[in-house]
């Protein structure tokens, strides 16, 4: 109820803020850039909400596959959180009089690095848990293919285990490490009181090495976007080879892992971007606004896409189901019919025989194909040496032939002898 509450009151945090104008100095008044970030902000707090009632409901009402959406309820409440500290931080840095810069401000001096710390750090919680949401949906559809085929096929390779899990610790602890070693930095040169020149030196150390932590952590994100396609492709081909056919990973590799891959490309992109050899100290403040804008829609637009997409997959609960997949396929093929050897003699004309035909005066019968009982050579009658031309009577045909009775002058047809 209270994350429900956080979301609905995040996505009025900007109605809210543009109606707070005491004065012209003391009013909240963001520039174009700042406003259109404040509106992108709400509107995630909207989808997050939704997100979240979908998950609950998923959660519940899924038998069998609830592995996926027991991962990404705490996902998406770490990234509902991140975007409301990040709103709340957001307004107070664009009112000057809830600025804790300000000389006279009552604000803690503490409290815009809190909330940045706090936005940030949920947010890499919230990659690790996405992470693990796409692994638990790979992990449930090998299961299934093991099911679905005996034992042949599926089942959970040490080898990817380890590095699932590999991935997941280093990637939360360096996420974890590089925002606490931050704020730690905050506390500790936030005091104007206590600052000396000659902690300056100390202090950009800090801010290096936090922002080597912050490089591995990206580091090790980009690796797990790369496992999550490796193990996506495994699986399918592993489906393949079985011969059967599974719809949600069809939809894993050709959607999930694309959209998963550009999340991975975009943290690289802007990583390179905010660093020292990306954009100039000298840019003005557009430019860094301009970034920010660009980082919030498109990675964490991305992000939602892909929530979205798996609670998508739970509408159609039998495809999670072993009896959901499809059939093997059928492979057609060629298979030639035996040899038939008859006992006797067949009624009706086979293959390769020739049944009466004609044969011309003098000449042997056509060549003819050899049957099962055929012989291998038609005889034929041989004209009478005596007459030219005459033809030899029963008693006088070549032997193992055989000339029918005919009357004069009607056409000698050869047989097959039985």
């Amino acid at each position: 109820m209270l994350f429900l509450l956080t979301c609905v009151l995040s996505s009025f945090f900007l109605p809210a803020a543009c109606q707070f104008d005491d004065s012209d100095s003391d009013g909240f008044h963001p520039d174009p850039l700042t406003a259109g970030l404040f509106g992108v902000l709400c509107i995630f707090a909207l989808l997050y909400g939704v997100l979240s009632i979908w998950t609950l409901v998923a959660l519940f009402t899924s038998r069998g596959h609830r592995g996926p959406y027991a991962f990404q309820f705490p996902a998406i409440l770490f990234f509902a959180w991140s975007n409301a500290a990040y709103i709340g931080w957001l307004i107070i840095e664009n009112i000057p009089v809830l600025n804790a810069n300000s000389f006279f401000s009552d604000v803690p001096v503490l409290l815009l690095p809190s909330l940045g710390f706090v936005s940030n750090l949920l947010f890499d919680w919230g990659v690790v848990l996405q992470f693990l949401v796409l692994i638990a949906v790979l992990w449930n559809r090998e299961t299934v293919l093991r099911i679905a085929t005996d034992g042949k096929f599926g089942g959970h390779h040490p080898v990817l285990i380890a590095l699932h899990v590999t991935l997941a610790t280093l990637t939360f602890i360096f996420g974890t490490a590089s925002e606490a070693y931050g704020m730690d930095t905050a506390v500790k040169f936030n005091d104007t009181d206590r600052f000396e020149s000659r902690l300056y030196r100390e202090y950009l150390h800090r801010i290096q090495v936090r922002q080597q932590l912050n490089y591995v952590f990206n580091a090790f994100a980009i690796l797990m976007v790369i496992d999550v396609a490796v193990t996506t492709s495994l699986l399918w081909r592993a489906w393949r080879k079985a011969g059967i056919s599974d719809k949600i990973t069809n939809l894993m590799l050709y959607v999930v892992v694309p959209l998963y891959s550009i999340f991975g490309l975009l943290l690289m992109i802007f990583t390179i971007l905010f660093s020292p050899s990306g954009l100039s100290a000298d840019a003005g403040p557009e430019v860094f606004e301009g970034a920010n804008l660009a980082y919030s829609i498109l990675v964490t637009g991305i992000s939602i896409t892909i929530l979205f997409f798996i609670l998508a997959l739970s509408v159609k609960k039998a495809y999670w189901n072993p009896g959901g997949v499809a059939e093997p396929s059928k492979q057609q093929y060629w298979v030639p019919q035996p040899q038939y050897i008859y006992a006797a003699p067949p009624q009706v004309p086979q293959a390769g025989y020739y049944a009466q035909q004609p044969m011309a005066y003098g000449q042997p019968q056509p060549q003819m194909y050899a049957g099962p009982d055929s012989p291998q050579q038609m005889q034929y009658a041989q004209p009478h040496e005596s007459a030219p031309g005459s033809y030899a009577s029963p008693m006088q045909a070549s032997p193992g032939s055989y000339t029918p009775p005919h009357a004069a002058g009607q056409p000698v047809y050869a047989e097959k002898t039985g």
